[in-house]
């Protein structure tokens, strides 16, 4: 394209095989330069006969273009420029010098941007995954204990049931999934919700979601963990029930995991939980998912997890 653009005027009301015949000599000096590189790879050649080979390449150039394209084309009638003259040996050689500097410098600021926006996108990526396994381990620990005295509340003896659920949650982390199937997720909801005796829950549109969002990753432990939130700060009693409720828009999935707010319980809180939580929801926006968090009235807690079609 750069050829064409700077030669446009050579191609105006010439044949299509003009062009082709124009950019031969490139073509050529490419395959040329492909072949002794890989060459130079497979017969692992030295860096110095990789040198040589490409400079005998550069110096040979002035010949071959000269004799390309003031001895060759002209005998088959195809003529680019004027007849050769002593002065035109100067003109050559600054213009095959301007076109080896163009070709150096283009290939030194793809070399280094390449090699400089991979660095930087490699570093990003195991610096957001190694934070994600941080907060996830981190999670790990504070859900684990307040799991435990969640599930165990007001119960004299710890029952099988609730060691099975804590075993199965605690093989979850030694797997170390920061990242599991929303229809896995909410799977330990609904056992974690029926082992917590102390509070009602009600779960509402559950037939809204199609399996396609239920094949949607979330991070391991987040819808567990605004359960045990809900449950901890919330009120007793049948009354004041936690509900989880799906929303199907026409843009969105949202799930809404609403409770009352307990005002002697709230003061208890660190709040680690939930920012813990919205830490891994961050690398979760390429995903197509938002999380916000919402207190109506001072009365109602509402958790708002919204998957976009």
């Amino acid at each position: 394209m750069v050829i064409y653009i700077r030669n446009i005027g050579t191609f105006t009301g010439q044949p299509m095989y003009v062009f082709p015949l124009f950019v031969a000599p490139y073509l050529l000096y490419f395959c040329i330069c492909y072949a002794l590189f890989h060459l130079s790879v497979s017969f692992r050649l030295r860096q110095l006969a990789w040198l040589v080979l490409c400079s005998l390449l550069v110096l040979g150039s002035f010949w071959v273009v000269k004799s390309y394209f003031y001895n060759l084309l002209p005998a088959i009638g195809v003529v680019f420029y004027s007849s050769w003259e002593d002065h035109h040996h100067w003109v050559l050689l600054q213009k095959i010098g301007q076109g080896l500097l163009i070709i150096l410098l283009l290939i030194g600021v793809d070399y280094f941007l390449f090699k400089w926006l991979k660095t930087k996108i490699k570093s990003t990526r195991l610096e957001l995954m190694m934070r994600d396994r941080a907060d996830s381990s981190l999670l790990s620990g504070h859900f684990l204990r307040r799991i435990y005295q969640l599930t165990a509340k007001g119960k004299k003896k710890v029952d099988v049931e609730v060691l099975d659920f804590f075993q199965t949650i605690s093989n979850k982390l030694v797997a170390q999934n920061v990242r599991v199937a929303l229809e896995e997720e909410w799977y330990f909801v609904k056992r974690m919700m029926a082992l917590c005796d102390d509070r009602h829950f009600e779960i509402h549109g559950e037939e809204h979601v199609s399996q396609q969002f239920w094949n949607r990753s979330v991070p391991s432990l987040s819808l567990l963990t605004w359960i045990e939130n809900a449950v901890a700060y919330s009120m007793d009693g049948k009354d004041n029930p936690i509900t989880l409720t799906w929303i199907n828009q026409s843009d969105k999935l949202v799930l809404e995991i609403r409770n009352t707010i307990h005002t002697t319980s709230i003061k208890r809180g660190t709040g680690n939980g939930l920012r813990l939580v919205n830490r891994l929801y961050e690398s979760c926006k390429n995903d197509l998912i938002t999380l916000d968090y919402t207190i109506e009235n001072n009365t109602y807690f509402i958790v708002k997890l919204s998957f976009l079609k």
